[in-house]
């Protein structure tokens, strides 16, 4: 009979296996992230047809169900605790949830909905290390050096190229700008949640943040994207639901988890894994099902992709890491 012996803690076998279970989960998790710009494609500007969903009614219909679940796992099972928190950051806490819900994904969607395509939509939402340098010079007199500033010039000088290859091709640059605006919106959040992030534990402050910025467009769904909901098929509900409870409450949950046991200099480059896995994606999902994708990335949107994640490297080589826009 053959004698298996275990490591004992702390082992170089269980440090690996550690690490490489860190991996797995961080890739499979950015793997939801980077497919969701993919369903929102679907959703708001579907190759033929009619699109299921105006980008207001997807603000809606996504957080409806997330609100749902978040307001239960704060305010039912963690009741007494998320009360301390709202009344001791009410103003913070609603600053962040209309910022993290209604302005980032609303912005987001607006643009999708005007044909911006999913990998270009996951490369502009890396842009939250450029504002974090902006803001933190701005607002916290943080010292700003050459690689920062480098960063910057860079970064936007890639949106710039990107957002003329859509006027060159017809489209319009005024929604590549609208969706530059989403991580603007993320990263004054990020800031904001800062000055928490030591006393609040993390997922009950973002599962706070998720109900609070929910709760207008919980008001708002009997008449703006409820019944748009309702006129879903089984397709558009899956989708619905993926964006919803696999990539925001459980994408989240993970997140907060990862966070805890990935080393800071780690987390930092998370924010370069959505565009490849995005294009990857669409490139993949293109070939097999030509009927409801088209990967067409223009040459120019190549470069200015390329110039605004060296710019966004800049920024992550020398600040602390950021957690990704979500989704996500």
């Amino acid at each position: 009979m053959k004698t298996t012996f275990l490591a004992p803690p702390g082992s170089p076998g269980i440090a690996a296996a550690a690490r490489s279970t860190l991996v797995l989960v961080t890739l499979a998790l950015f793997l939801v992230w980077s497919h969701t710009f993919l369903a929102f494609e679907v959703l708001l500007a579907p190759r033929t047809g009619p699109a299921p969903l105006r980008w207001y009614e997807l603000v809606v219909a996504r957080f409806v169900p997330v609100f749902a679940v978040c307001s239960v796992w704060c305010f039912g099972l963690h009741r007494r605790a998320a009360i301390e928190v709202v009344r001791a950051h009410p103003r913070r806490l609603l600053l962040c949830g209309l910022l993290a819900v209604p302005v980032y994904n609303g912005a987001l969607y607006f643009a999708m909905e005007h044909r911006v395509s999913g990998p270009v939509a996951s490369l502009l939402t890396t842009l939250s290390p450029l504002y974090l340098v902006v803001i933190g010079a701005v607002f916290l007199r943080e010292r700003v050096g050459l690689r920062q500033v480098v960063g910057l010039v860079l970064g936007f000088a890639g949106v710039g190229l990107v957002a003329s290859a859509r006027d060159a091709a017809g489209g319009r640059a005024a929604d590549v700008l609208v969706l530059a605006a989403a991580p603007l919106g993320w990263s004054v959040y990020t800031s904001l949640t800062k000055h928490v992030a030591r006393s609040v534990p993390p997922l009950l402050w973002t599962y706070l943040v998720l109900t609070v910025g929910s709760l207008p467009l919980v008001v708002l769904a009997p008449f703006v994207g409820g019944p748009a909901m309702l006129s879903l098929d089984a397709k558009g509900w899956a989708l619905l639901l993926y964006l919803a409870l696999a990539a925001t409450v459980f994408g989240f949950a993970v997140w907060t988890w990862l966070l805890r046991h990935l080393p800071a200099s780690t987390t930092g480059f998370t924010v370069f894994l959505n565009p490849p896995l995005t294009t990857a994606g669409k490139a993949v999902l293109s070939a097999l099902l030509p009927a409801s994708f088209a990967f067409t990335i223009l040459p120019r949107e190549w470069v200015g992709g390329a110039v605004a994640l060296v710019g966004v490297a800049f920024a992550v080589l020398r600040r602390r890491p950021v957690p990704p826009a979500g989704g996500a």
